[in-house]
């Protein structure tokens, strides 16, 4: 899923929350991409080479696939990963003395993207280190698929906010 969706999902799933724990919720719900993602977008914007960005699909999984730097797989593979988030959960709860409510955020991200990405471009290395298996989904960017998952938090957003 794109990170603004997880983004609008996490304020909603995490709306009852006291303040900071929902800011904290929604930083968490999109730091699996914006980790991996992000140094790498900021240097091509600062670059200007947005263009391979514009549109992605089936026609240029290869392309774009193929001018990302290895690291960026790397760190996709860690924060895509349950296991590892298992471990960052128990330390934050052990050290924290409670259980890190926002850290479920970054659980749901990972939960999320595993039917949402196709095993084409970015499949959810979810059990990595431990196994490569990944499940092949469909893609978060289809149009249908993009058109149904904002409708549906617009829907939500009315529902919660406004009725």
């Amino acid at each position: 899923m794109d990170v603004i969706s997880h983004a609008l999902w996490s304020n909603l799933i995490f709306k009852e929350a006291n303040t900071p724990d929902q800011v904290l919720a929604i930083a968490l719900g999109t730091a699996p991409d914006l980790l991996a993602f992000g140094p790498m977008m900021a240097v091509q914007l600062i670059r200007k080479q947005r263009k391979q960005w514009k549109k992605v699909d089936e026609s240029n999984y290869q392309e774009i696939a193929s001018a990302i730097p290895n690291w960026v797989y790397r760190i996709y593979d860690v924060t895509h990963s349950i296991p590892v988030w298992l471990v960052g959960f128990l330390v934050w709860w052990f050290l924290a003395g409670r259980i890190p409510w926002p850290a479920f955020a970054w659980l749901i991200h990972i939960l999320v993207d595993i039917p949402t990405h196709t095993i084409k471009f970015f499949p959810t290395p979810f059990l990595w280190p431990f196994s490569g298996y990944r499940f092949g989904g469909i893609s978060w960017g289809e149009r249908w698929f993009m058109r149904l998952n904002y409708a549906s938090i617009a829907a939500m957003y009315i529902v919660i906010y406004l009725l």
